[in-house]
């Protein structure tokens, strides 16, 4: 009997370990989006879903040299997951997400109350990965797609990967995916904010406006011949799930400096020489570190920053001695301070008269400050940030003045005595 017992569960054993293979996956079969977009539909009814999907055929041995490595399919449909069945009219390969890196929406749809419904849609689908990047295009999801031809890269899908790295480097747009927006929307506690971008280049550049600053760009503004026409730079902003406005390179970049948490590798940029204005310095900032101090027993929340960073010149093009001259460096040092609090003080005023939430995660700081939630909440921060007196102190060191000891010798007129 007790033979029997063991024949019989060594049965159900070996049935269960070859339960077969009916929920098997076939490469072949499988369509794999690269990019998704996501649009109003032109006729003002449901939505316009662009696919960019992987050719497999591209590329091998005995394939048209011409054929390209991606196909876009746009398709009108009531919700994205629709959308993805509907392609299979006439389509055969099984449309799915598992290796989509980002997803496009147009700042038309970003701008609609329809918004948030569209999250929505997405949060419910098991292969929508938090880990796509979250972008706002100027036009159309669709014409952004199609317009992407990236001209570095033989492989579309490398694009993002690659582009990527260089928005954690340099800070010129948010480091933003799915998974950050969501967050930084359902906490209601400041602004979340979108990777901005735009295929249509040169729209509206006022010259006389940005061309002292190198960073001071929303995509399309800046003058550029040849390469990839796309243009990523600054943030789209949002409030409550909707956009309300966007923010250039050079805000953007000082909100990743206000910010506690992880901090850009190095920041380059440049800035008019403080004896001798015509000429400007270029300068790279490393190692930048924020302290940020909020005082909420008051009914005016009292906020304080203190930041560090350390300066490296790389080009001096006044030829002033600010190497051994250490007067004239204490002049470099105090206007640098100066002019990065100036700065930073005029967007913070901008984020609490335009935008009325601020986008720096101060509101972790703000929380820290309370025994209980209920309490955070009833405090009302996002109200409160209107109002808040905010104090902003840079502590600006020189690292290195590159490999010259020292310049030049040039006139005492040219060294500005």
């Amino acid at each position: 009997m007790k033979a029997h017992v063991r024949y019989f569960w060594l049965l159900v054993i070996i049935l269960i370990s070859c339960s077969g293979c009916a929920d098997k996956i076939e490469i072949e079969e499988e369509g794999f989006v690269l990019t998704l977009g996501i649009d109003l539909a032109e006729d003002g009814e449901g939505l316009a879903i662009t696919y960019e999907i992987a050719d497999p055929m591209a590329g091998n041995p005995g394939s048209d040299p011409s054929r390209e490595e991606v196909q876009a399919i746009t398709l009108n449909a009531p919700d994205i997951l629709s959308a993805r069945d509907l392609t299979n009219a006439s389509e055969t390969r099984n449309v799915n997400f598992y290796h989509t890196k980002a997803i496009v929406f147009s700042e038309k749809l970003a701008r609609s109350e329809r918004f948030l419904e569209v999250i929505e849609m997405l949060t419910r689908d098991r292969q929508i990965r938090r880990t796509m990047y979250f972008i706002i295009s100027k036009e159309r999801a669709e014409e952004f797609i199609r317009n992407n031809k990236p001209a570095l890269e033989a492989s579309p899908h490398k694009y993002f990967d690659f582009m990527s790295r260089r928005w954690k480097r340099n800070a010129l747009v948010p480091d933003t995916t799915l998974h950050n927006f969501l967050h930084e929307t359902y906490t209601e506690a400041g602004l979340a904010l979108g990777i901005y971008t735009t295929t249509n280049v040169n729209e509206g550049t006022d010259e006389s406006e940005n061309s002292e600053n190198e960073d001071n760009f929303l995509p399309g503004e800046i003058e550029k011949k040849g390469g990839t026409t796309i243009q990523t730079i600054g943030a789209a902003v949002f409030k409550n799930g909707k956009m309300i406005g966007t923010m250039t390179g050079e805000e953007q970049r000082i909100t990743a400096i206000l910010k506690e948490d992880v901090k850009p590798s190095e920041i380059l940029f440049t800035f008019p020489d403080p004896l001798k204005e015509n000429t400007r310095i270029t300068g790279k900032a490393t190692n930048i570190r924020t302290k940020v101090n909020v005082n909420v027993d008051e009914s005016t929340p009292k906020v304080y920053v203190q930041e560090w960073m350390e300066i490296k010149i790389l080009s001096l093009p006044s030829m002033i001695d600010y190497v051994e001259d250490m007067n004239k460096q204490k002049i470099l040092i105090k206007s640098l301070e100066e002019r990065f609090t100036s700065k930073a003080l005029r967007f913070i005023n901008r984020t609490q008269t335009e935008f009325e939430a601020e986008p720096f995660n101060w509101a972790s700081t703000v929380r820290s400050k309370f025994f209980t939630y209920q309490e955070y909440v009833t405090y009302d921060w996002m109200q409160k940030y209107k109002d808040a007196e905010v104090q902003v102190e840079f502590i600006v060191t020189i690292d290195d003045m590159g490999k010259m000891l020292k310049p030049h010798k040039m006139s005492k007129e040219n060294e500005g005595e």
